[in-house]
């Protein structure tokens, strides 16, 4: 028989296992150990690139980033002299003055970078694909992430045209010592025997400047979102000056870029 004390539910055994008798205090669940060590804070949870707490694949793509932002600056503001054929073609007299150490200098600092920079970028852009709003992994808006990994597309049929067509190493049209009339066949008279204003090599004209827009994006929102990954800007306030900055540098680099594409037109 149930005590008066009982609940009202009858004979039923409480939780506690004490059928009801006598009075208990209410028994507090300990958490489980495995849940705590399963917790995932702040900083793991926006993490979610798959890295398996090695190094991120983000900060060799920033790091190289950098790198090769560097000699793009450099090589837009040589190619913008292209103004002053003269001296567009002392600028290219000096850089093969290195003899030797010239392609050093080219495998080291430019294509075992850019090797790199493709190869951890084609790795990312096959995990996010060309989805618009990708995991909350990344620095900068849906936007401009998404316009990232369009012209890092752009960039790369780009540059496997523009080194394949003039390289030397690859049989290419440039010849250093006739460096701008060269330069200006190679993009304007693609076509053998065909006049620069014949569409297809207008096509190709084109080309390069969808080439050089899609760069010079590509760099200065890779230098803004790049510094965040690497840790040069701690607060989201100092990251959106940055960004700032980067806005107002990139109609300077486009200028430049116009400047040397223009300056190869037959005129």
């Amino acid at each position: 028989m149930c005590l008066e004390a009982a609940p009202k539910s009858g004979c039923k055994k409480s939780s506690c296992g004490c059928g009801g008798h006598g009075r208990h205090t209410p028994v507090v669940n300990q958490p489980d150990p495995r849940i705590i060590l399963a917790l995932k804070f702040d900083g793991e949870e926006a993490h979610k690139c798959a890295c398996g707490g090695r190094t991120c694949p983000r900060h060799y793509l920033a790091l190289t980033g950098f790198l090769l932002g560097g000699f793009l600056v450099l090589h837009l503001a040589i190619n913008a002299l292209g103004l002053w054929p003269d001296a567009f073609q002392a600028a290219v007299n000096r850089n093969h003055a290195l003899g030797a150490l010239l392609p050093v200098l080219e495998v080291g600092l430019i294509f075992l970078p850019l090797t790199i920079h493709v190869a951890f970028g084609l790795r990312t852009l096959r995990r996010e694909k060309l989805k618009f709003g990708v995991e909350k992994h990344h620095h900068g808006s849906d936007l401009r992430q998404w316009l990232q990994r369009v012209t890092a597309l752009i960039m790369l049929a780009f540059i496997l045209f523009h080194v394949v067509t003039m390289h030397r190493w690859f049989g290419g049209r440039f010849d250093p010592g006739h460096a701008f009339s060269s330069a200006s066949n190679a993009i304007w008279r693609f076509w053998h025997g065909l006049p620069a204003g014949h569409p297809g090599n207008l096509l190709f004209a084109q080309f390069y400047l969808l080439g050089i827009v899609a760069a010079i994006y590509h760099l200065t929102n890779g230098i803004a979102t790049g510094a965040e990954v690497l840790g040069f800007v701690s607060t989201p306030a100092a990251g959106q000056r940055l960004w700032r900055v980067c806005l107002i540098a990139a109609p300077m680099l486009l200028l430049a870029g116009l400047a040397a594409w223009h300056a190869f037109a037959v005129r």
